[in-house]
C-alpha cells in the first residue's frame, strides 16, 4: 500500500509535467539558472533581479547543468519556450521528488509517535489538489522548502539536534518563508533540551549559513548578501498580493492596487499595524511552546507553527497567495496527536482549508494567465468569489485559533492579557500626537508612491548625505536650516494616502544649498487630483517660502516639484518642516 501510494501519486504528477505553469515564475527560474551557471552566484545577486535565498541559486545552477546534458541552453528559441518539455521535466522532477520526500517524512514522523493513521496522513498531503496545483502545475518550489523543514522536524523528534539544526538552516536558505519559524524552532530546542543544546543548535545553524555564504565571504561581497536577505522587505508594497484575506477585503478586492503605506489606524500605516499585530500573535505562539509540557510539546510546537503561518498570511500585508502552503504538510502531522471527534474536526478543517487555498491559487493563475485554467464566472462574479473565499479563509483561521490553539494557553490568561495590553499601548502611543490634535511631521508618514529624476526622496537630511549611512547633513535652503525635511530632486512626485484625516498642510519650501546655481523649480500641492497650490518660480538663491493649504476631505495628497528647464543637473529641492494638522 505504501509503495502503491507513492507510485500512483507520482504518475498523476507526471501527467501535469507538460503544462507551462505560471510563465513568469518559470521564466525567472530559467533566467536566474542561466545567469548563475554562466557568471556565478555573486554576479547573479549583483546584476539581476534575483530575490530568493542564496541556497536556491545552487539548485538553479544544478538544474541548468543537468539541462545542458540534454539540450542547449543557448538555443534561445527552444530554451525560453514556455513549452520546453526538457526544462519542464527536469524542474518539475525536483518538485515531484520533494513531494515524495514529504509524504515519506509524514509517514516516518507519524510512525515515530505510533500512529495507525500514517498512510492516511501522507495521502492527505500527496493527493491534495492544492499540492498538485502549487507544484507540478504552477511550477513553484514551496515543496522544496517544506521538505527540508520536515527533515529538520524529523531529526528533532529523533533527538538529533545537530542534524536538525543544519537542515533547518538549509530550509530558510532555500525558501525565505521558513525564516518566520526561526524563533519557534530554537525556543522548542531550548524547551526540550536546555541551554547547552540550544547553543549547540544555534552554532550548527550558523555554521551552515556561513558555509552557504562562503562565495560572498571570500570575495568580500557580504553587503550583496545582506541586500539579498533584506530585498523582499517592501519588494511588493501592497495590501495583498492576491492573498484572499482581510486586507483583500479592505482593499475592495483589489489588493495589488493599494499601497500598504496608506494610513490605517490613526497615523499608523497598514504595514506597521500588520507587523505589530503579527508580533502579538507570534508572542502568543512562543508562550504556548514555552509553557507546554514535555509529552505534548511537539503537538504544541506544530500548532504554534500553524498559527504563525496563518497569521503571516492573514495579518501581514504583502502576503502572496501561496504563503499557506506549509499548512498542507503541518495539519496531517497534527492529526497524529488527536483522536476521536477532535481528529475528525481536523480532517474537515484540512479539507476545507485545502479547497479554499486551491481556489485562491487557481484564481491567481486565472488573473495572470486565463488560458491556463477553466473558469466560467464573469469578472463581477469572480470578484464575489474572491470575497467569499476571503471570508471563508478568515473563518477557518479563527476556528483553528479558538478551538485548537487557545486551549494550549488557557491557563495563562494574565500573560495573554499582558501581551494584548502591550499591543494596545503600542497602538495608542504611536497615535498620541494625532489623538491630541498636535501637528504631525509629514516625514513620519510613509509615502505610498515616490518617483523623481535622481535617487529617492530622503527624510530629515540632505540628498547627498543619504549615500553615506554615517553622514548627517542638516537640510538648508539658502542657509536657513531645518531638522525635518523631505529632500528631493526635481522632477519629483511624492504621494501619501492620508485618508481624509487632516485639515491643514503647512510647509516651507526651497532649493537646497546642494543645488546648482541654475536650479529653478515650481512647487505644487495636489489633493485628490486638484491643484491646491502652485508656487512662483523658486531659484537657488531665493529664501525659503511658507505655504498653508486646506486639505480637509483629501484622501490622496501629492507633493510635486517641477523643473523650470530641461536641464536636471543639481536640481535639489526640499519640502521643509512639512506638517499636517488634524
Amino acid at each position: 500500500m505504501y509503495y502503491m501510494l507513492l507510485v500512483f501519486g507520482s504518475f498523476i504528477r507526471l501527467v501535469f509535467v507538460p503544462l507551462p505553469g505560471f510563465k513568469a515564475d518559470m521564466a525567472f527560474w530559467k533566467g536566474w539558472g542561466l545567469a548563475v551557471a554562466d557568471k556565478g552566484i555573486i554576479w547573479l545577486v549583483q546584476n539581476t533581479n534575483y530575490n530568493y535565498p542564496p541556497g536556491f541559486a545552487y539548485v538553479l545552477y544544478g538544474i541548468n547543468k543537468i539541462y545542458a546534458l540534454f539540450a542547449n541552453p543557448y538555443d534561445l528559441d527552444s530554451y525560453w519556450s514556455a513549452s520546453n518539455i526538457v526544462y519542464l521535466f527536469i524542474f518539475k522532477a525536483l518538485i515531484i521528488c520533494a513531494d515524495i520526500g514529504i509524504a515519506i517524512l509524514i509517514i516516518k514522523i507519524a510512525h515515530h509517535f505510533k500512529s495507525k493513521f500514517a498512510l492516511i496522513c501522507a495521502a492527505l498531503y500527496f493527493f491534495n489538489p492544492a499540492v498538485l496545483f502549487d507544484g507540478v502545475i504552477w511550477g513553484q518550489v514551496d515543496q522544496i522548502g517544506l521538505f527540508v523543514f520536515l527533515v529538520a522536524l524529523y531529526y528533532i523528534v529523533k533527538d538529533k539536534i545537530h542534524s536538525a539544526s543544519v537542515f533547518f538552516a538549509l530550509s530558510f536558505l532555500l525558501k525565505f518563508q521558513n525564516i518566520i519559524f526561526i524563533p519557534i524552532f530554537f525556543l522548542y530546542v531550548y524547551k526540550r533540551y536546555g541551554w547547552e543544546k540550544l547553543i549547540a543548535s544555534i552554532s550548527s545553524s550558523a555554521a551552515t549559513c556561513l558555509l552557504v555564504s562562503i562565495p560572498f565571504v571570500l570575495t568580500g561581497t557580504m553587503g550583496s548578501l545582506v541586500h539579498l536577505l533584506t530585498v523582499n522587505n517592501n519588494y511588493f508594497p501592497y495590501l495583498s498580493l492576491n492573498a484572499f484575506n482581510g486586507w483583500w477585503l479592505y482593499s475592495g478586492l483589489q489588493g495589488m492596487k493599494y499601497s500598504d503605506a496608506m494610513l490605517f489606524f490613526g497615523i499608523m500605516d497598514a504595514r506597521t499595524f500588520s507587523i505589530l499585530l503579527f508580533a502579538c500573535m507570534y508572542a502568543l505562539s512562543c508562550l504556548a511552546v514555552l509553557v507546554s509540557k514535555k509529552e505534548t510539546s511537539i503537538r504544541v510546537c506544530i500548532s504554534a507553527l500553524l498559527i504563525i503561518l496563518f497569521s503571516f498570511f492573514h495579518i501581514m500585508t504583502q502576503s502572496h497567495e501561496r504563503y499557506l502552503f506549509h499548512m498542507l504538510g503541518f495539519i496531517p502531522l497534527l492529526t497524529v496527536f488527536y483522536s476521536g471527534f477532535k481528529r475528525k474536526q481536523l480532517y474537515i478543517f484540512y479539507i476545507l482549508s485545502s479547497l479554499f487555498f486551491f481556489l485562491n491559487m487557481y484564481l491567481t493563475m486565472y488573473f495572470n494567465y486565463p488560458d491556463q485554467v477553466i473558469w466560467f464566472f464573469s469578472p463581477t462574479g469572480t470578484q464575489t468569489v474572491t470575497a467569499l473565499l476571503s471570508v471563508g479563509q478568515i473563518a477557518l483561521f479563527l476556528y483553528f485559533f479558538i478551538f485548537f490553539f487557545l486551549p494550549e494557553i488557557k491557563q495563562y490568561q494574565k500573560i495573554t492579557g499582558g501581551i494584548l495590553g502591550i499591543l494596545l499601548v503600542a497602538l495608542i502611543s504611536y497615535n498620541v500626537s494625532y489623538i491630541m490634535g498636535k501637528p504631525i511631521s509629514l516625514t513620519k508618514l510613509r509615502p505610498t508612491h515616490a518617483v523623481q529624476d535622481y535617487y529617492v526622496p530622503v527624510m530629515n537630511k540632505s540628498l547627498n548625505a543619504a549615500f553615506d549611512p554615517f553622514r548627517y547633513d542638516r537640510v538648508s535652503s539658502n542657509y536657513y536650516f531645518y531638522n525635518n525635511s523631505i529632500s528631493s530632486h526635481a522632477n519629483s512626485q511624492i504621494e501619501y494616502r492620508v485618508g481624509k484625516r487632516f485639515r491643514v498642510l503647512r510647509t516651507d519650501y526651497g532649493i537646497d544649498v546642494e543645488g546648482s546655481a541654475q536650479a529653478a523649480v515650481y512647487f505644487n500641492i495636489i489633493g485628490d487630483g486638484r491643484v491646491l497650490f502652485r508656487s512662483k518660480k523658486i531659484g537657488r538663491y531665493d529664501n525659503p517660502r511658507t505655504v498653508e493649504v486646506n486639505i480637509t476631505g483629501v484622501d490622496q495628497l501629492v507633493l510635486v516639484i517641477e523643473r523650470d528647464t530641461k536641464d536636471n543637473n543639481g536640481f535639489h529641492a526640499d519640502w521643509l518642516n512639512p506638517i499636517v494638522i488634524r
